[in-house]
C-alpha cells in the first residue's frame, strides 16, 4: 500500500518524469510532510520502507534514467542520470535472442485458445530475466531492453504488444489494419470511444490480463491523478469539468495502461475506452471520496466547485440550464453546509481507522517476534514453570529416597546387602543428577524478565489500540449511511450534465 501511495505522489507532484529533473527544498519539505503524514516519524528509516521509497523513485524515473538516492530523516538526495545505451544498440541484444531461440520447447502459442496470444513460460522468463539483471556492461533501461530483445526474436510489429506479468511474458498480437476507422457520424458512439477496435478484441485483453488482484489500486490512482492534477492544481471550474471531465479520465487510464503494460497506443486508446465504461462507477466513486476528503479540510477550492451543485438554475451565453443536484435517492439534497459535518467526521475516523490499522500491523509484528511456535511468552514460561516444578518434586522424592538408602547402608551389617544398596544409591545419585541437569535445562530456556516486560507493554497497546479500533468503528458505522448517502448523490452528479431548459433569457 505505501508504494501504490508514494507512486501516486511522485505521479501527481513531480510532473513527467526526466533527466533535468532537480530536487528542490521544496519537494523535499512537501515530500516528508507527506511521509510524515503516512508513517510513523520513527519508522522513516525503517529497512524496508527505505527500499519501498527507493522502489517507488526509481520506478517513477525508470522511462527517463537510472537514479542515484540518498536519504535520512529529514532530507531526501535524488539524481537521474540518462541510460547512455539504447535497447536497439546493446551489445547483449543478441544473447537475449539467442535464450529465446534455443529454448522453442518453453513458448506456447495460441495460448489459452487465443491465435494472438504468445506465452513465454515462467522457466524461460525467468531465465531471461537472470541474465538482463546481471548485465553490468552498460547503462541501459533493463526492462525496455527484455522487451525490445523479445520483439526483435518474435520478429514482431509495432503494434503487437509484450506483457511482462507474474514472472511470465505475454505477447499479444495487434494488428493496427484491425482499426476501423471511425466515421463522423459515430463520434459520439462507442466505436468511437472504443478507438474504433472490436470489442471482442478487448474482452479477450481484460480477462486475460487485466482481471487480477494487482490492478485494485489502479482506478483509485487514476482518480487521484485526475483530482490533483485538473481539479486541484489547474483548478478546471464546473463548465470545463462536465465538458472534459470523461475525456481526461479516459486520457489518464490510456497513459497509465501504456505505462504498465506496453506501448501500443492505438490498442490502449481503445481499451482504455473499454475499462473506463466497466469500471465507470468505481473511478467516479474514488473522485467522490477525494473531493468529500478536501472539503473536510475545508478546501475552499472544492467547496467552491461543489456549491455549483446547489445553484438550481445558471445562465451561460443566454441560455438557462437546469444543473445537476447533489440529491439522494430519497429525494434528500445535501450542500456543502449540510454535507460538512458528517463527512469531516466520517473522514477523520477513517483516516484514524487507517492510521490504527498500521499501528497495529506495526505492533502485532513486534510481539509476534516474541512468540515461540504458537505460545505467548507467558504460555511458553508457563509450560516451562510445570515441568520444572515437575522434576522438582521428583527431585525431593530422590533426595528422600536417597536419605533411606544410605541410613540402611550405615546401619547394615550384611556385605551383600551393602553391595546392593551401593549399586542403588549409585544409580540415585546418577538420576538425580540428570534430574538437575534438565531443571538447569529448562530454566536456561525461560524467557528473560526484560522480554517479558517487554510483551506485557506491547500487550496492553494492543489492548487499548483495539479498544480504540473498536470505538472508532462505531462512530464509522453510525456516520456511513449518511456518509454513502452523500457519496453516491455526488458521484451522480459528477457524472451528469447540466441541461437546457430553453433557448435564451428574456430580458
Amino acid at each position: 500500500m505505501l508504494l501504490f501511495k508514494l507512486k501516486t505522489y511522485l505521479k501527481t507532484h513531480l510532473g513527467t518524469p526526466s533527466t533535468k529533473f532537480e530536487w528542490s527544498s521544496e519537494d523535499n519539505t512537501n515530500f516528508f510532510a507527506y511521509l510524515n503524514e503516512h508513517l510513523p516519524e520513527e519508522s522513516i528509516l525503517d529497512d524496508k520502507n527505505q527500499a519501498i521509497i527507493k522502489q517507488a523513485f526509481k520506478e517513477y524515473f525508470e522511462p527517463a534514467g537510472y537514479i542515484l538516492l540518498k536519504m535520512s530523516q529529514t532530507q531526501l538526495k535524488v539524481k537521474v542520470l540518462p541510460y547512455k545505451t539504447e535497447p536497439k544498440d546493446s551489445v547483449n541484444l543478441d544473447a537475449i535472442i539467442d535464450i529465446i531461440d534455443s529454448n522453442e520447447d518453453l513458448i506456447e502459442y495460441d495460448y489459452n485458445g487465443k491465435k494472438d496470444l504468445i506465452c513465454i513460460k515462467k522457466e524461460l522468463s525467468l531465465k531471461i530475466n537472470s541474465f538482463i539483471k546481471k548485465i553490468t556492461d552498460e547503462e541501459i533501461n533493463k526492462k525496455e531492453l527484455l522487451k525490445y530483445g523479445v520483439r526483435k526474436a518474435f520478429e514482431l510489429h509495432q503494434s503487437d504488444i509484450v506483457i511482462i506479468k507474474n514472472n511470465q511474458i505475454f505477447i499479444k498480437l495487434f494488428d493496427n489494419e484491425k482499426v476501423r476507422e471511425v466515421s463522423e457520424n459515430e463520434k459520439n458512439t462507442i466505436a468511437n470511444r472504443y478507438n474504433g477496435l472490436d470489442e471482442s478484441e478487448l474482452v479477450s485483453f481484460y480477462n486475460n490480463f487485466f482481471l487480477k488482484e494487482e490492478h485494485k489500486n489502479f482506478f483509485n490512482f487514476v482518480a487521484e491523478q485526475f483530482v490533483d492534477i485538473y481539479l486541484l492544481e489547474k483548478q478546471i471550474n464546473n463548465v470545463t469539468y462536465e465538458k472534459y471531465s470523461f475525456s481526461l479520465i479516459q486520457s489518464i487510464i490510456s497513459e497509465e495502461l501504456v505505462n504498465t503494460f506496453d506501448h501500443s497506443d492505438e490498442f490502449f486508446k481503445g481499451f482504455s475506452g473499454y475499462v473506463f465504461r466497466i469500471h465507470f462507477k468505481e473511478v467516479f466513486g474514488h473522485i467522490a471520496n477525494l473531493i468529500l476528503s478536501e472539503i473536510s479540510a475545508s478546501n475552499k477550492l472544492m467547496m467552491d466547485f461543489l456549491k455549483y451543485y446547489s445553484l438550481n438554475i445558471v445562465v451561460l451565453n443566454g441560455k438557462k440550464y437546469k444543473v445537476p443536484e447533489i440529491e439522494a435517492a430519497n429525494g434528500l439534497k445535501w450542500n456543502v453546509a449540510s454535507m460538512m459535518s458528517i463527512v469531516k467526521i466520517y473522514t477523520k475516523t477513517d483516516a484514524s481507522l487507517e492510521a490504527i490499522k498500521t499501528t497495529k500491523e506495526t505492533l502485532d509484528k513486534e510481539i509476534s517476534e516474541l512468540y515461540i511456535g504458537e505460545l505467548s511468552p507467558m504460555e511458553y514460561n508457563s509450560n516451562i514453570a510445570k515441568a520444572i516444578e515437575k522434576i522438582s518434586q521428583e527431585l525431593v522424592y530422590g533426595s528422600n529416597r536417597l536419605n533411606i538408602y544410605v541410613d540402611s547402608l550405615d546401619s547394615s551389617n550384611n556385605e551383600d546387602e551393602k553391595a546392593t544398596l551401593k549399586e542403588d544409591i549409585k544409580k540415585i545419585k546418577h538420576d538425580l543428577q540428570l534430574q538437575r541437569d534438565s531443571k538447569a535445562q529448562l530454566e536456561s530456556k525461560m524467557i528473560s524478565r526484560s522480554d517479558l516486560t517487554k510483551y506485557n507493554n506491547l500487550k496492553k497497546q494492543i489492548d487499548a489500540i483495539g479498544r480504540q479500533e473498536r470505538r472508532e468503528e462505531k462512530i464509522l458505522s453510525q456516520n456511513r449511511s449518511a456518509y454513502m448517502s452523500i457519496k453516491n448523490s455526488l458521484v451522480k452528479a459528477l457524472t451528469s450534465k447540466k441541461t437546457l431548459l430553453d433557448d435564451s433569457v428574456k430580458e
